[in-house]
């Protein structure tokens, strides 16, 4: 619960907090004292500290009657202090879109980068493989590769069965074999071969693009993570 959400919080039926206190043991008073001090020090309102102790002192007492103090209860006061105001948001799940999105800017830079350096070493010369091919395929398969890292990424008990998710696999694969097929034969025209240093030059930059990406839309779960 953050500050915002305790002043939002719904009306709690009130109870005699000093009654209740007043039975804490000297070790549950302790932290009682220690809790309110720090609520105060958080800047937290009166009324906010009557809901939260209205809450809290029964919970106190029934443990207390078990032998169980506030401190194994609730955990250190500041413990308790945090999960009340600073509970940490639940991460946003990547979609499967963003997910394909960076997997397939990984295959274009692995892509470029290894012809761009081979065909650099080979005396400058271009690879054979035209640009339109490196992209098609670059992006059929981070498409590829997003399926059995989005399923592994699952709970066990929301994944669906493992044939299926082994028919989508071979199903795109053949699809990748099939269009890398294709894409040799579209004409040069559309499919120029980019000279070598071009090819490793927009191998960087799209590292760029991708760190960018993924800083703004907070992307993981990727094949480099």
């Amino acid at each position: 619960m953050t500050k915002e959400a305790a002043q939002q919080a719904p009306e709690v039926p009130t109870v005699d907090i000093e009654a209740l206190s007043a039975k804490l043991s000297n070790k549950n008073a302790d932290y009682l004292f220690k809790f309110k001090r720090a609520l105060q020090a958080e800047g937290i309102s009166e009324e906010q500290q009557t809901a939260m102790l209205t809450e809290m002192l029964p919970e106190m007492l029934t443990a207390q009657h078990k032998g169980q103090p506030a401190n194994q209860l609730y955990g250190s006061v500041t413990v308790k202090i945090n999960s009340l105001l600073h509970a940490p948001k639940a991460p946003v799940k990547t979609s499967i879109q963003l997910q394909m999105l960076d997997n397939g800017l990984i295959f274009l830079i692995m892509y470029l980068a290894i012809n761009g350096i081979s065909a650099y070493f080979a005396k400058g010369k271009a690879t054979g493989i035209g640009i339109t091919s490196i992209v098609i395929t670059a992006v059929l398969a981070g498409v590829i590769m997003t399926y059995p890292m989005r399923y592994t990424q699952m709970p066990k008990d929301q994944r669906p069965p493992f044939w299926k998710m082994a028919l989508i696999v071979v199903g795109l694969t053949l699809l990748f074999v099939a269009a890398y097929g294709v894409t040799i034969l579209i004409p040069a025209v559309l499919n120029p071969v980019v000279p070598a240093i071009v090819q490793i030059v927009i191998a960087a930059l799209l590292i760029g693009v991708r760190i960018y990406l993924k800083r703004r839309f907070k992307i993981s779960g990727t094949f480099f993570g």
